[in-house]
């Protein structure tokens, strides 16, 4: 009975693929199969001394950095990762960090985390766009890991322009001294996990990472959903 009355809600109500819109059989969810296995993964996770490492390592010895997806030009990914920070899509930000989070439960330094703390974005643009992405990607992490998040530590002092259509110099120029740090006494001798949704370059997680290394025995360590090579 259960199975027929599946069938005339699946009929009644079919369910869309959000990449691909085609429409989604059970046990489905967010992506049908086919999206699901196109998705290209960067499989860094296994790799600790992987080229994000370096990327984010420019002012500061990193612990551990890892991404999820590739984030290239005409990707799944790339479209997926818009549709999120872009378009409002919050249902697949959490989606892809659910995948995520089943890699990284994987990990064995995640236990070593003690504070997470997303990127900030300056109060004006979370105004205007009404969430900060990288908020909700380590909200759904420190809770699935029982890891305490914190917004009122790193903050952004300056509304700087989008990186978007910015070459790599002029990304570095546009996030220089850009963040400042409040409760210095609270994250002292701490592992910090930074988690931001897209690196590209790594100006701006460098930015974060330059500003944080200014506090006493700090350790950090870098997640992020996608990342372009």
């Amino acid at each position: 009975m259960k199975e027929f009355i599946y069938s005339i809600i699946e009929l009644l109500y079919p369910r869309y693929c959000l990449a691909c819109s085609k429409i989604m059989v059970r046990n489905e969810e967010v992506l049908c199969l086919n999206c699901l296995l196109n998705l290209s993964k960067t499989l860094n996770i296994y790799d600790r001394d992987n080229e994000l490492v370096d990327k984010v390592s420019i002012y500061f010895p990193i612990k551990n950095a890892y991404s999820f997806l590739n984030y290239q030009n005409g990707s799944l990914s790339r479209g997926l990762i818009h549709q999120f920070k872009y378009k409002e899509n919050i249902n697949i930000g959490k989606y892809l960090t659910s995948l995520f989070i089943k890699q990284i439960e994987k990990t064995i330094w995640i236990e070593e985390i003690d504070i997470i703390i997303p990127v900030p974005l300056h109060w004006a643009r979370l105004f205007k766009r009404g969430y900060n992405q990288s908020e909700i990607i380590a909200r759904q992490i420190g809770k699935y890991f029982n890891i305490p998040v914190r917004t009122n530590i790193l903050k952004r002092k300056k509304y700087n322009p989008t990186q978007l259509y910015k070459n790599k110099e002029r990304r570095w120029e546009n996030v220089k001294n850009i963040f400042l740090i409040k409760k210095i006494e609270e994250i002292k001798g701490k592992h910090i996990l930074l988690i931001d949704d897209i690196i590209t370059t790594g100006a701006t997680m460098n930015a974060c990472i330059k500003t944080m290394s200014q506090i006493e025995n700090i350790k950090i360590s870098v997640l992020c959903l996608a990342q372009r090579n």
